[in-house]
């Protein structure tokens, strides 16, 4: 039995019966010669995709989506993400119906959340950022926040620690959530600086601070950080109930030039309460290069890569 085919761009599906043993490759491509296309081969609920990535995006990371029906709204179903440089995908277990796939890129960071920044610097200095709501973390009503360059922010103090630790040790009279608590330096040109700012999601109104293509200490940028906070208003539900968004679009690197063998923490914390992500402390975990715990290949609570998702209620994380 042959395996059918439909191709269409810039979002290029390989269609095809699952179920069947169907050894002959298929590909898919845009027509374009800096288009990224596919060759899969099926066995059986197996699928072994080979990427050819264009030439203007070698190593770059991409995302594999699948889907059953075309007709439907255009609400794929993410797969899982290459690492980069990455050339062969192993899908198992999929469903015995006919099968759409699209390989495309996705990026977790929310556009808009920009309007204002900090200085080129190092540690500090912090700015006191109104919210635009107020929200209540742990039990505490705040209408402010500490932005720092550190890969964080905080309720009650600023913060310019550079060397990362477990967030619930700063103290009862710091609060703090942490994307990614690291040695952020952008005194380097090619770096850009920490940005934040208001704007919407999804109709509510929301918060956000972009450590997006920084550097580390002392002012490198062969290496850059990309990650935001998102906190999005949910007083429809209750007054300063809130969610809130960790998402990562490029990690990768974990240290700066002094704070070696202290790996970047990610969560929340106030006194001895918190949160903080799988791999949280543990060297290499979050990095592009660690595909097992790498944070661009997983999420939380989102069908998007890259975005772990989070519910405060009452003033309490939400189970």
């Amino acid at each position: 039995m042959k395996c059918s085919r439909d191709v269409f761009t810039p979002f290029f599906v390989l269609a095809l019966g699952i179920g069947i043993t169907c050894n002959p490759a298929l590909r898919a491509r845009s027509g374009d010669s800096n288009g990224s296309w596919l060759k899969i081969t099926l066995t059986n609920n197996t699928a072994v995709f080979t990427v050819y990535a264009p030439a203007t995006n070698a190593n770059g990371v991409f995302d594999l989506y699948f889907k059953t029906n075309l007709t439907n709204p255009p609400h794929w179903t993410w797969l899982q993400r290459d690492a980069s440089g990455q050339t062969n995908l192993v899908v198992s277990n999929l469903p015995p119906a006919q099968g759409f796939f699209a390989l495309g890129v996705t990026n977790a960071i929310r556009p808009g959340f920009d309007g204002s920044s900090l200085p080129r610097e190092d540690d500090d200095p912090s700015v006191l950022a109104s919210l635009p709501f107020p929200i209540n973390f742990y039990s505490a009503n705040y209408s402010n926040l500490y932005v720092n360059n550190n890969g964080n922010v905080t309720f009650g103090g600023a913060q310019s620690a550079y060397v990362p630790g477990n967030l619930t040790g700063l103290g009862p009279k710091i609060s703090i959530i942490a994307p990614y608590w690291a040695d952020v330096d952008t005194f380097n040109p090619l770096s850009d600086v920490v940005k934040y700012g208001s704007n919407t999601v999804d109709g509510h109104n929301a918060f956000g601070v972009d450590w997006v293509n920084v550097g580390y200490f002392s002012a490198n940028a062969d290496k850059l950080l990309s990650c935001q906070l998102v906190i999005i208003d949910r007083s429809d539900i209750a007054a300063g109930d809130f969610d809130m968004e960790f998402n990562y679009d490029k990690v990768q690197w974990q240290y700066g030039d002094v704070s070696g063998g202290f790996p970047p923490h990610a969560g929340y914390a106030a006194g001895v309460l918190g949160c903080e992500l799988p791999g949280s402390g543990v060297a290499d975990a979050f990095l592009d290069s660690n595909v097992t715990t790498g944070l661009i290949y997983h999420n939380l609570n989102s069908s998007v890569p890259g975005r772990y998702f989070f519910s405060f209620r009452n003033g309490q994380p939400a189970p």
